[in-house]
């Protein structure tokens, strides 16, 4: 059980950390491989300071993943999943009035129930 947990905190920890770095550095890109109309990731001036803030707060939380030991880390594993339901939030309203492509909610839903599913995994235990 707990081999089993620490080897998916490290895994996960450690993928929100690269992805979170990368999106810090290459905010538009992310922005565009993710979904983002070309238009709006190449020529909204906010979008790179949002793209930064959801960037670093992936870095904390994979950082927290990484060093939090098991018996910890359920409160861990909480606000991650409720964070990600409001990313998942925020892209699925971004889809409804067109600005983010159909992949990006379908790559939410995605990312919200695999996170889910960890989460209830882990708490079962």
């Amino acid at each position: 059980m707990s081999n089993d947990w620490d080897g998916t905190r490290k895994t996960v920890g450690t993928l929100s950390i690269w992805i979170g770095t990368t999106a810090l550095f290459a905010p538009r890109w992310i922005a565009g491989a993710l979904g983002v109309r070309p238009d709006a990731a190449r020529g909204d001036v906010a979008l790179p300071l949002l793209v930064r803030l959801g960037a670093a707060r992936n870095i904390a939380m994979g950082a927290a993943l990484l060093v939090t030991p098991a018996p910890q880390a359920r409160r861990t594993t909480e606000v991650a999943l409720l964070l990600t339901g409001l990313d998942a939030a925020a892209v699925w309203t971004s889809r409804a009035t067109g600005d983010v492509r159909p992949r990006s909610a379908v790559l939410s839903g995605i990312v919200l129930a695999v996170a889910a599913y960890g989460a209830a995994r882990w708490h079962r235990r």
